[in-house]
């Protein structure tokens, strides 16, 4: 697990750039599949579906994460220092 945010933040720039090749590459593939016939385009859309779709799940599913985790950290648990609503209820 990177620790770090500068090295989040290389890993982040490094799977985009990673991903911005496959993606060239697959529109590529995929218009020489159309050109093919229609059961070749859908046979690649299918490989292009996975080899597309992870790269870009391990790039956008941390940051949800992330955004996620930011978004309930403020609003669960006061600061430190004050008064919890209903506590001693």
């Amino acid at each position: 697990m990177l620790t770090t945010p500068r090295a989040r933040f290389a890993y982040v720039l490094t799977m985009l750039a990673a991903f911005t090749g496959v993606l060239g590459l697959a529109v590529i593939a995929m218009k020489q599949a159309i050109f093919a016939g229609a059961a070749e385009a859908w046979m690649m859309g299918g490989v292009l579906a996975v080899v597309v779709g992870l790269p870009l799940a391990m790039v956008l599913l941390p940051v949800a994460s992330w955004l996620q985790q930011r978004a309930r950290a403020h609003a669960i648990v006061p600061n430190v220092g004050e008064n919890v609503p209903g506590a001693g209820q």
